[in-house]
Parts: C-alpha cells; sequence; structure tokens
C-alpha cells in the first residue's frame, strides 16, 4: 500500500498574446442511428492514432475537429476534450483517432478524425481512470506487474489541468481532472484483497480531495488569464506539497495501527462532501492580457 505521484500536467497561459490569433476548434459529428439508448456512464477511452485497437467495438459515429474562428486554446489535450465530449453525447466510450494533423505553417491547430465507439467492458482497454464517484477501482485497473514490488498495491494518480473557450465570448473555462495511472499502479491481492483496494480507493480520492482544493483555490485567488499565468505555479505547488503530506500520513499512520483506516476512510469522504461546491472542478475565468 503505497501512493505514487504522477506529474502533475499543466496548462500554461504564458505568451498568451501570441495565440490569440489561433483557430478555435470546430466540430463535426455524425451519428450513426443505434438501438442502444444514449446513457452516460462513468469510464472513457481514446485510442491514439499510433496505437491498436482491435477490441469487438460498436461504432455510433464519426468526429472531426476542424479549424474556426479566434480562440485561446486549440491545443491537442483541449482538442481530445472536446472531441471526448461529443463521443459521450451519442453514446460512446471510446474515441479512436485514426488522423491527427499537428500545428503548422497554416493552421495553429490540433486537429483530428475519430471513430466514436461502444465497447461493452473498457477495463482492457484503460490505460488511466478519471475520478468519479461512482466508478471505484477494481483490481483489474492496477495494470503494472507486481514483480520485485515491496508492496501488496500502490495507486498513482494525480491531477492535470487545462482551459478553453473563444476570445469573442471574453472568458475561458479552466477544467481540472483528476486520474489514476494504471500503468504505474499495481496490486497484488495476496493479503485481505479487499482491505487493500479500499486502501488504494483512499489514495486515489485523497487526490480528488487535492483538485477540488485546487479548483477552490484558483476560484478564491485568480480572476483573469492574466493572475492564472501569475499564480498558478505557486498554487500547484502548494496543493502538491500538501497533498503528499497527507498521503504519507494516511499510510503511516495505517501501517501502524490498522484499525485506523475505517477512521480515515470516513475523514476523507467527510473532506470530499466538505469541497462538494467544487466538485465539478471548472471556473470561469476573464481574458486579460
Amino acid at each position: 500500500m503505497r501512493f505514487i505521484p504522477v506529474f502533475y500536467l499543466k496548462c500554461t497561459v504564458a505568451g498568451l498574446v501570441l495565440v490569440l490569433s489561433a483557430c478555435s476548434p470546430r466540430v463535426i459529428t455524425q451519428a450513426v442511428q443505434s438501438p442502444h439508448p444514449v446513457t452516460a456512464a462513468p469510464g472513457f477511452v481514446v485510442i491514439k492514432e499510433t496505437d491498436t485497437f482491435t477490441g469487438p467495438a460498436e461504432e455510433v459515429g464519426d468526429i472531426e475537429i476542424k479549424d474556426a474562428g479566434l480562440t485561446l486554446s486549440c491545443d491537442y489535450e483541449t482538442v481530445i476534450a472536446l472531441a471526448t465530449k461529443e463521443a459521450q453525447k451519442i453514446g460512446a466510450n471510446v474515441l479512436k483517432i485514426y488522423e491527427h494533423q499537428l500545428p503548422n505553417n497554416w493552421s495553429t491547430c490540433h486537429r483530428i478524425k475519430a471513430k466514436a465507439l461502444r465497447v461493452a467492458d473498457l477495463v482492457p482497454y484503460e490505460q488511466e481512470i478519471v475520478w468519479n464517484a461512482t466508478r471505484r477501482l477494481t483490481p483489474a485497473d492496477f495494470k503494472a506487474s507486481t514483480d520485485s514490488r515491496p508492496f501488496e498495491a500502490a495507486t498513482s494518480s494525480g491531477f492535470r489541468y487545462h482551459y478553453s473557450g473563444r476570445l469573442f465570448q471574453g472568458k475561458v473555462q479552466f477544467i481540472v481532472e483528476t486520474v489514476f495511472d494504471c500503468q504505474n499502479s499495481y496490486f497484488k491481492g495476496k493479503q485481505d484483497p479487499a482491505r487493500t483496494l479500499a486502501h488504494e480507493q483512499g489514495h486515489f480520492d485523497i487526490t480528488e480531495i487535492a483538485a477540488r482544493r485546487f479548483t477552490k483555490a484558483i476560484q478564491e485567488q485568480v480572476a483573469d488569464t492574466k493572475e492564472l499565468e501569475q499564480k498558478q505555479e505557486a498554487i500547484s505547488r502548494q496543493i502538491m506539497t500538501e497533498t503528499q503530506a497527507m498521503q504519507d500520513k494516511y499510510d503511516s499512520e495505517i501501517y501502524a495501527d490498522r484499525s485506523q483506516q475505517p477512521t480515515w476512510l470516513a475523514t476523507i469522504v467527510q473532506q470530499l462532501n466538505g469541497l462538494q461546491a467544487y466538485a465539478g472542478k471548472e471556473v470561469t475565468l476573464r481574458i486579460k492580457i
């Protein structure tokens, strides 16, 4: 039972003036009529154009992200997030990219074409899991090798953030996600697997607490994109330091006395509930140069 922090993936607004004339993503969605109802479910997988996907899947539509107008951001993460949202609207849980055009002299945007697919079981394809209150970790989510590993399990998780918006709207949406890294998390399951799994879920939930606290700090301390550029690094560093201290204390106290785990898990739930106002992890910021 150990927590491994992943690198916190950060957007930057440095050089903001340079991207104000960039293109904005335009979404073209062509849905295929499906006999299944469109239902939102936790879990989604993006298959990059360089990756192989051979699993059985139902095709539910085509999605293309193109240039159109002015924006603050059409970086790869923003484009993928936009395509993912559109795919989920038509009932897909997999986005298989088959064409990806990089920014060039003609366009500052990433542009993609993708198939929106639905599979019955996402687990074999997931490389990361975005935190969701209804999606709890299972042993199959831990995909790293257990060879020569010293602990019963280890969780690698962190949060990332990006922003998107159009210049003419005068504002951007600052979006935070909490992620579990399947490829760097392992689970042996030899000693009281149910208890071990609950412990690892606690680590992931502590990371979600950090993401909500980060969202809260941005909302309270940052009013516009200029302040975001100035303050985001210090805010994220402070949250990271405090979160690592909580993760370490969680482990050390439970290692010393296993009976402390239920109390700790109740405390984690209490803190999540106390930050429920920030569960959406989005902040609207004014554009300011």
